[in-house]
């Protein structure tokens, strides 16, 4: 699946001595990595994220900030208790999520034990393409093994990073189950053809993407927010049902498959915008099930639309920043939504 990350782009072909450098460094740190932490148990990962985000609490700094930031905006109703308690399970669970991946590697049948049955429901026949349209809640690498076992051909949406050793892996663990992978960079072409040729197709679509890189502002958490306008504009010209979902841990170890249709067929909303909103709310659905398996150490709510009133101001966190890109005016005249479901 594509990430937040994949933003660092394609590996360069001549690399300076200090990026090799830190390549190197890389490759060692995940070799050790695998060696280190791959074999963990449930418990003995969960002792570790515990020890690990205690240990790092000094360190944390902005990222810390971050995380409450977007938590207190996501539920505003709850106290600074509740914030603070969500934001160190928030923490333990990213590092349970690299110890599951690192497993999923080096003991893949492990991984394999753990996965519940997946159960799509009945008016989406196996022969039916459809669009995944995931947040990152849960486990977004173990959900490359689920969606297969949809029994649909699948496709994904990834993204490409500088270091060859880090792609090696990232493309051996989500490839493993036998999903396509398509690049992130031009991917609409080729997420059209996947859809034609009757693939399912996931994508990660609660990432920053800028109008001038074919984004739309839509309402996330009540709040406006640039996100891809690829799903929806495709959804809506093939006629593909949209799903979002996510893979969840449970807390005996275990991952479902959680699946949250949108209220209506893809095809019967009005436009891309209208669209692309309610693909967002059943995200938002599915992560106030489970806030503390969500990323929010991203900045979402990074770009400020230009045409921003200053009460709306005032809600967005701190790390948000100026956009000469103005948002559709109605997002910023609609009484505030409901978004402290827990």
């Amino acid at each position: 699946m594509a990430d937040f990350i994949s933003s660092f782009g394609p590996p360069k072909r001549h690399q300076p001595w200090r990026r090799r450098l830190q390549d190197f460094a890389l490759n060692g740190g995940i070799w050790l990595a695998l060696l280190l932490f791959g074999g963990l148990s449930l418990a003995g990962t969960r002792r570790l994220a515990r020890c690990l985000v205690f240990l790092s609490r000094p360190f944390l700094g902005s990222s810390s900030r971050i995380i409450e930031a977007n938590l207190k905006l996501a539920f505003p109703d709850k106290s600074a208790a509740e914030i603070a308690a969500l934001r160190h399970r928030n923490l333990c669970f990213m590092i349970e999520l690299a110890c599951d991946f690192l497993q999923s590697l080096k003991h893949p049948h492990r991984i394999e034990q753990r996965l519940l049955p997946v159960i799509v429901p009945a008016e989406y026949p196996p022969d039916q393409p459809l669009l995944f349209c995931l947040p990152h809640l849960g486990n977004w690498e173990i959900l490359a093994r689920m969606i297969p076992r949809t029994g649909r051909r699948c496709a994904a949406v990834t993204g490409v990073f500088r270091s060859r050793k880090l792609n090696e892996l990232m493309t051996r663990g989500r490839s493993a189950c036998g999903i396509e992978l398509i690049p992130n960079v031009g991917a609409a072409v080729k997420v059209r053809a996947a859809i034609q040729d009757r693939k399912s197709v996931g994508l990660l679509i609660d990432q920053n993407i800028s109008p001038k890189h074919g984004g739309v502002f839509v309402n996330f958490f009540s709040l406006p927010a640039p996100t891809s306008r690829l799903p929806a504009s495709i959804a809506l010209q093939l006629h593909v049902p949209v799903l979002a979902g996510a893979c969840i841990k449970q807390d005996d170890g275990n991952f479902a498959l959680l699946l949250q249709p949108l209220p209506k067929p893809a095809w019967e909303y009005s436009d891309v915008n209208t669209l692309t909103e309610a693909i967002l709310e059943a995200n938002a659905q599915l992560i106030r099930q489970h806030p503390e398996q969500y990323l929010w150490i991203y900045r979402r709510w990074r770009y400020l639309p230009a045409n921003l009133t200053p009460e709306l101001r005032q809600r967005f966190p701190f790390y948000a920043c100026n956009n000469k890109y103005a948002c559709p005016q109605e997002l910023l005249e609609t009484p505030l939504k409901d978004c402290s479901h827990d």
